[in-house]
C-alpha cells in the first residue's frame, strides 16, 4: 500500500471517529424526549383508568359492610371506572346499619350525633364509595320516604369544583340507623389526580375569552322537560363565564377512561334556568352543555 493510500485511510478512520465520539456526546446532553413531537406539551386533562384491584378494594369493602350476609347477598353494581357504589342491591334482606352515637344522656338522637354516626359509616365505606370524610362537605339532609332522611355530600378534592354529576355521596337511613339508600359518584385516587391536574395549563385564563369561543356555535342539550334542543350562540344571549370547574368525561374506548377537564361553566341566555356550557379551558373545545 502506498503511503499516499495509508495516509488517506487513516484520515477516513480519524473522522469517522471523531463523528461517532460527537454523535455519542449530543445524545448524552439530548434531553429526555427531545426529537418526538408532543414530548414537551403540557398535558391536556388528567386521567384516571378503570383498575381491577380498585373494583376488588369496592367489592371487599361490601363484604365487610354487609357481614354476616355477604354470601347470600347479590353482587352490588358499580360505576364505571371509578368502581364507586351505584345503588344498592334490590331485595336486601338485612341493609347495612350506622353505627349508634351516644354523646349526650337525651333518648331521641341529636343532629350533632346523626351527623357523627354518618361521618363514621362513610369512613368505614370509604373504598367502596371512593371517598374519605375529609373530602366530602354535608349539602343538605332532606326527608324521603317511609320516615327516612337522605343527607346529600359534595366530594371538594381539587382546586375547582366538580361537575357532570360527578363527586356527590348520598345516605338514606331510617330512625333506627338502617342504611336503606346509598349510592357514590366520587372521583377515587384524588391525591394523584391532584398532582395530575396542576400541569393542565389553562390556556383560557380568561372567561370573556371562553365566551367569545362560543361565538356562533350551535349546543345541544335536554331541557328540563327532557326535550333535545339545539341553540346558536349570539351575543343576543348575553353568555356570562361563572367558573373553573372539573368536567370529567367517560371515555368507553377499551377498559374505559375517565378524562378530567379544567373548563369554564358558561351561563347562556337570561338569569332564569340558562343552559349552562362546559368549554375546555385548554382547547376551547365544547364539552358538554346542560339545563
Amino acid at each position: 500500500m502506498s503511503s499516499t493510500l495509508k495516509q488517506r485511510t487513516l484520515r477516513g478512520a480519524a473522522a469517522a471517529a471523531l463523528a461517532l465520539l460527537l454523535g455519542a456526546c449530543a445524545a448524552a446532553t439530548r434531553p429526555p424526549g427531545a426529537g418526538r413531537p408532543g414530548a414537551n406539551e403540557p398535558p391536556k386533562f388528567a386521567a384516571l383508568a378503570a383498575s381491577d384491584e380498585r373494583r376488588a378494594g369496592a367489592l371487599a369493602d361490601w363484604k365487610t359492610i354487609v357481614g354476616d350476609q355477604a354470601a347470600a347477598s347479590p353482587t352490588p353494581e358499580l360505576q364505571p371506572v371509578t368502581a364507586t357504589l351505584k345503588s344498592l342491591p334490590p331485595n336486601l334482606q338485612t341493609p347495612p346499619r350506622m353505627p349508634l352515637v351516644v354523646l349526650g344522656d337525651k333518648k331521641a338522637q341529636t343532629e350533632e350525633e346523626t351527623r357523627e354516626s354518618l361521618r363514621r359509616f362513610i369512613a368505614t365505606s370509604a373504598p367502596l364509595l371512593g371517598v374519605t370524610p375529609q373530602e366530602l362537605s354535608l349539602v343538605e339532609v332532606k326527608d324521603a320516604a317511609g320516615g327516612a332522611k337522605t343527607a346529600r355530600y359534595q366530594q371538594n378534592p381539587f382546586s375547582y369544583p366538580l361537575r357532570n354529576g360527578y363527586g356527590v355521596v348520598e345516605v338514606t337511613f331510617t330512625p333506627d340507623l338502617r342504611v336503606v339508600g346509598l349510592s357514590s359518584t366520587a372521583i377515587p385516587d384524588s391525591e394523584q389526580l391532584r398532582r395530575s391536574l396542576a400541569a393542565v395549563k389553562p390556556t383560557l385564563l380568561d372567561g370573556g375569552k371562553a365566551v367569545a369561543a362560543l361565538a356562533n356555535r350551535a349546543i345541544i342539550f335536554n331541557d328540563r322537560n327532557g326535550v333535545r334542543q339545539t341553540h346558536t350562540v349570539t351575543q343576543a344571549d348575553a353568555a356570562t363565564a361563572r367558573e373553573l370547574v372539573i368536567f370529567p368525561v367517560l371515555r368507553a374506548e377499551g377498559a374505559g377512561t375517565l378524562e378530567l377537564h379544567v373548563a369554564w361553566e358558561i351561563a347562556v341566555g337570561g338569569p332564569e334556568s340558562p343552559p349552562l356550557v362546559y368549554v375546555d379551558a385548554v382547547t376551547g373545545d365544547v364539552l358538554a352543555a346542560t339545563q
